[in-house]
């Protein structure tokens, strides 16, 4: 594991290397298999699809759970996979939580903040607030529900803590849950997109935000850059949500410059990524995918046009149900009509064999994954730089513990 903290000039260069990377290889990791029957770039790389083809259902959960692993399986067929490798290697804080850090700082895991956070969260709060080390200024927490981490600093650190949120029941619940613990701590209902939220903010403040969204924690940036917010800490995350444009609005001079334009789906590319959910979860995914995939092949006999007829979602209810069942219902929605004649369970097997081919196939687009995910990332950094910051950028946990694991860390220089 490497420590430390990655800096502006490596972090410039290694934009510029990824974007570069990104647009050469844009045909590829944005065809979708999933609507494609064979990949284009199959003629190019005979030896890369054969490989995939022989991977078990295990192997492809791992690789698909591990951007490291996937660039290193995968770099003997497609050698991209290698650069993307080394690019992504970015530095483990040096504080990195581990179950030994609140006891080697004199600290205690608090049991009245314990108990009323679920699990995983509990672990994700603990590594981003190590991750911080020393809390010493008031803080500002942005959307903040109900006000977890900024308690969990303010019992630690004994500093006042300010947090906005938009949910009226958040609100109450995050009031309450502060004035039981008897702690210098309170949420505002605010809509950070639309308030005018200048009066919550000062220059003596240090602005957090753990796995806001997009277009949410870019106004953080940006409000904070306005009000010269003395340091502000993110781990950002759902780039593609409640942004105001359907494609990708650069934020740095960098950025800005490229030639590579993102849409809301390439966003959504950048974290599909599911080894943190229940196995339970992902089971009903794969599932509901071969029935689409299933269904996918009868529509195009049906309508005899070899092309792929794009389907609503569905509610995960639905698998209740026969796949038949399925079949109807999506035609239904499509306004087509299914022959009486028609072997239905053909298709559900001709399903299970798409995504058989769908699941390998789609390790090549994820292989682009996290390379897109720290193009975001930089140009955030990027921009903080240029409004006078200084930043660095760690992984504030494993990706085990959550995907999302990117930390910046800005404080704003003195002139």
């Amino acid at each position: 594991m490497t420590l430390g903290c990655y800096y502006y000039g490596v972090m410039q260069k290694t934009f510029y290397q990824l974007d570069q990377i990104l647009i050469e290889y844009a045909t590829i990791w944005r065809a979708s298999p999933f609507t494609v029957l064979q990949p284009a770039w199959r003629g190019d790389y005979p030896e890369l699809f054969d490989w995939l083809m022989t991977l078990s259902d295990s192997d492809v959960d791992k690789l698909q759970g591990d951007d490291n692993l996937l660039c290193q399986n995968i770099a003997p067929y497609f050698p991209v996979a290698q650069e993307i490798y080394t690019l992504i290697q970015l530095p483990f804080c040096e504080q990195i939580y581990s179950t030994n850090y609140l006891q080697n700082k004199g600290l205690q895991r608090p049991y009245a903040w314990l108990r009323d956070v679920p699990g995983r969260k509990v672990e994700q709060i603990e590594a981003f607030s190590a991750a911080m080390g020393e809390v010493s200024d008031p803080i500002l927490e942005w959307c903040s529900g109900k006000l977890h981490l900024g308690r969990y600093l303010a019992e630690q650190f004994d500093v006042p803590v300010l947090g906005l949120e938009i949910n009226t029941s958040l609100v109450e619940q995050a009031n309450k849950l502060a004035q039981r613990m008897k702690m210098n701590a309170k949420v505002e209902l605010c809509d950070v997109l639309s308030d005018d939220i200048t009066r919550w903010l000062n220059k003596q403040q240090h602005a957090i935000a753990l796995h806001s969204c997009g277009g949410l924690h870019v106004s953080l940036l940006d409000e904070s850059i306005a009000q010269q917010v003395k340091r502000v800490t993110l781990a950002p995350c759902c780039y593609h949500r409640f942004n105001s444009s359907d494609d990708y609005q650069s934020l740095s001079q960098s950025a800005q410059k490229s030639t590579l334009n993102l849409t809301v789906d390439d966003l959504r590319n950048a974290i599909r990524q599911s080894n943190t959910a229940p196995d339970r979860v992902r089971a009903k995914r794969k599932k509901l995918q071969s029935w689409r995939l299933g269904f996918d092949c009868l529509q195009r006999d049906v309508r005899s046009v070899d092309d792929y007829l794009p389907v609503p979602s569905v509610s995960p209810t639905i698998l209740n149900g026969s796949f038949a069942q399925f079949c109807q219902h999506v035609a239904n929605i499509k306004g087509l009509i299914i022959p009486e004649s028609i072997n239905v369970e053909k298709y559900e097997k001709l399903g299970e064999k798409r995504f058989f081919e769908f699941s390998r196939l789609e390790l090549v687009r994820m292989t682009f994954r996290r390379a897109l995910e720290l193009w975001l990332v930089l140009d955030r950094v990027m921009y903080l730089e240029e409004q006078g910051y200084q930043c660095s950028l760690t992984q504030f946990c494993s990706p085990d513990l959550t995907p999302r694991n990117l930390l910046i860390d800005a404080v704003r220089c003195r002139h």
